[in-house]
């Protein structure tokens, strides 16, 4: 069982007038289960992507649980910081 699991919105709208998590969602999946598979965490913590979680206006989104816990315009380079926040709660 993990300790944690991720979502990453991957959703893309066919309105492209309309904000989309997308291909932006997909790279920072990608580049967090790269992070957590060389920091050996892929044990504990799950990274999945997810469709809509309803919170694409605010740009490319996760939310990790137990904690329920948000992160709204994230971009690639974020993605150490949002691994040890991960890691240290």
């Amino acid at each position: 069982m993990y300790k944690k699991h991720v979502f990453v919105c991957e959703n893309m709208r066919d309105d492209p007038l309309k904000k989309s998590c997308g291909e932006d969602g997909a790279s920072i999946r990608m580049r967090l289960k790269k992070e957590i598979v060389k920091n050996k965490l892929n044990h504990e913590i799950r990274i999945n992507r997810s469709g809509c979680l309803g919170k694409c206006a605010q740009g490319p989104c996760l939310v990790s649980y137990p904690e329920g816990k948000w992160h709204f315009n994230v971009v690639v380079d974020e993605s150490d910081r949002i691994i040890e926040e991960l890691i240290s709660k």
